[in-house]
């Protein structure tokens, strides 16, 4: 039994128009329900207009799971951890036909703290399928914040045309729920058109920001690198930070920074296909955006060693670090 329960009602993107006491209204309600007495219980996710639906929790609630109706149908599902040594977060993504049965199947992984389902009356087998490869390629895309946990590759499923247009939706709205809870795992940013390898690449969504109208930075590689001058550029826009796609990374570290819990990502992003050889033998360059959760994990992979983002990225147009342009617009 459910002793205490709470609603929340979340909208987003409710841009304000220029005239003073007029509003735009071109958001979206995100209605969260806590059931329990903390934030930190069972919610379940709901987006008006959209017959999706999902919950989200950790392994405590897994015994609650097995009183949600709804949570006998199917859907799909992630395990999630943020792993402190590499700053990378693990993911597990799976379907099934009965949510709350595999859910509690899964107790035998013991890496795992977080879990977030998503389902809907809509979703067949053939569905799940289609949703549970899309994510798998959008986690293996998503170097800069994602280590993929699962031992083989989703087979996936053939849909009709319409189908499949209606799972691109669901899956659209999957990564907008999960930007929405604070969980802006999948880097889903729009490649940039110059790279010759945009026809290889499975990600065709955007965020709901756009990398072009954010303040752009820039990152000088070490010197001892350099032949041209090479550098990394930054976009900030909307609280991300996304390294644009021709950016130099430096192919060999620091000896230190083995030591560092951005070692780990950096071997990720450079044994990835998200970069290429560059003309320059000491560095790697990026071929499309890779989106961070701080500054200074991106300025870290691009140097090769610890660095402090906030004070080494400097604005494009005056050279203002991107410490003090923050403080700018805080004031």
């Amino acid at each position: 039994m459910i002793k205490y329960a709470r609603d929340y009602v979340i909208l987003n993107n409710v841009p304000k128009n220029s005239e003073m006491g007029t509003m735009s209204l071109t958001g979206k309600i995100i209605k969260i329900y806590v059931r329990g007495n903390t934030p930190r219980s069972l919610r379940s996710i709901e987006m008006v207009n959209w017959s999706g639906k999902a919950f989200t929790g950790n392994r405590s609630h897994l015994k609650q799971l097995r009183d949600i109706p709804e949570l006998t149908e199917t859907g799909i599902y992630f395990l999630l951890r943020t792993n402190e040594e590499s700053g990378l977060t693990d993911i597990y993504i799976g379907e099934t036909d009965t949510v709350s049965q595999r859910m509690n199947q899964h107790t035998s992984k013991d890496w795992w703290d977080t879990f977030i389902v998503f389902l809907s009356r809509d979703l067949t087998k053939a569905h799940v399928r289609y949703l549970e490869s899309k994510m798998y390629q959008l986690a293996n895309q998503s170097v800069s914040t994602l280590k993929v946990m699962n031992e083989g590759v989703p087979p996936g499923s053939k849909l009709p045309e319409p189908d499949m247009c209606a799972m691109e939706e669901f899956a659209s709205n999957m990564i907008f729920t999960l930007e929405t809870l604070g969980l802006g795992l999948f880097n889903v940013i729009a490649i940039s058109e110059n790279v010759t390898e945009v026809s290889e690449s499975p990600n065709h969504f955007k965020k709901n920001y756009d990398v072009t109208h954010g303040m752009e930075f820039y990152m000088n590689l070490p010197r001892e690198t350099c032949i041209n001058g090479e550098k990394a550029t930054m976009v900030v826009d909307n609280g991300s930070f996304i390294l644009k796609a021709g950016s130099f990374i430096r192919k060999e570290v620091v000896d230190s920074f083995p030591e560092s819990s951005y070692f780990e990502l950096w071997k990720q992003i450079v044994n990835s296909n998200a970069v290429k050889a560059a003309s320059n033998p000491n560095l790697f360059q990026t071929i499309r955006d890779l989106e961070f959760k701080s500054p200074s994990a991106a300025g870290a992979v691009v140097k090769g060693r610890t660095t402090n983002g906030r004070a080494n990225w400097k604005r494009t147009s005056d050279e203002k670090s991107l410490f003090d342009c923050e403080s700018e617009d805080a004031a």
